[in-house]
């Protein structure tokens, strides 16, 4: 008698439904850590849009405006005139950005709100979309550096903890600050 090799369809099966089963159990993890480093890159890209605006206004020698769309994912830093909020001005005077998909920003007003709705709608709008009077000020960076005020902002994704932004007056730099 003759051994052939290779794999009964029995064998094959089995070692499907193990990989499936492991698959199984692992999806809720990997899905968590993924929320976890998205919600960890858009805090990335709201710092460097704080760094953005404070070396704007270093550079060019004036006020630059931080702004945010309240609940959204869009943040923008353009110079503190009025005309560089109602119109265009040139792309090199400004910095705008979205949060990835999923990911919004508020300002953290110290009071508990609501939970974010995240289903019902996009969390970001269209880069250059955004009506003047959608934008919420947060912060104003002067040319030695400071803002105005201490800031905290807000990221929230759904299914992870939110991770808060602290902007300091003093400095006009950020960190992202741990909760107890």
């Amino acid at each position: 008698m003759k051994r052939r090799s290779g794999f009964t369809l029995l064998e094959m099966i089995l070692v499907v439904a193990v990989i499936a089963a492991m698959a199984a159990m692992a999806y809720p993890t990997m899905s968590g850590w993924f929320r976890g480093e998205t919600l960890r890159s858009a805090a990335d890209t709201v710092r460097t849009a704080v760094a953005m605006a404070r070396h704007m206004a270093i550079e060019e020698g004036e006020p630059y405006r931080l702004a945010i769309v309240d609940g959204m994912g869009n943040l923008r830093a353009a110079p503190d005139r009025d005309d560089a909020w109602s119109g265009a001005i040139d792309p090199s005077e400004e910095f705008e950005d979205t949060l990835p998909e999923g990911v919004i920003l508020k300002a953290d007003s110290g009071s508990e709100d609501a939970p974010a709705d995240f289903l019902s709608k996009k969390t970001s709008l269209e880069k250059g979309r955004v009506g003047a009077s959608q934008w919420v000020t947060v912060a104003t960076f002067y040319p030695d550096g400071r803002a105005d005020k201490d800031v905290d902002l807000v990221c929230q994704g759904l299914g992870v903890k939110p991770l808060t932004i602290h902007i300091r007056a003093l400095t006009g730099t950020s960190m992202v600050v741990k909760d107890p």
